[in-house]
């Protein structure tokens, strides 16, 4: 069966807004369940880095301005122990297995 754009655009349109997908099912193209997508182990453990590189950043720029708070003693309230939060945050990221698919990286501090 032969559809126009503008068929396949109505459709297409219809399937992501009530979260499914477009498949051709005996030449027939049909609004179906999404399935879901199975990342390799490769994979998974790819985007393990990446996150842990981006928690990594997030706690090296949370340190280096408490730590020019404290050094400049500019501080207010709880920042120095704001800084040892973040400090052991850091290092528990960076002991997390990145290697292993199930890893679970800590709780960033408050």
């Amino acid at each position: 069966m032969t559809y126009t754009n503008e068929e396949y655009a109505e459709m297409a349109i219809k399937a992501n807004k009530d979260g499914k997908s477009l498949k051709i099912i005996d030449g027939e193209l049909k609004i179906v369940e999404s399935e879901p997508i199975a990342l390799s182990d490769e994979q998974i453990i790819s985007q393990n880095q990446v996150m842990k590189n981006s928690l990594l950043n997030e706690a090296n720029e949370k340190i280096a301005i408490l730590q020019d708070i404290i050094d400049l003693d500019m501080q207010e309230s709880n920042e120095e122990e704001q800084l040892k939060q973040w400090k052991k945050y850091r290092i528990l990221v960076t002991r997390a297995d990145t290697s292993d698919i199930n890893v679970v990286f800590p709780s960033k501090p408050e």
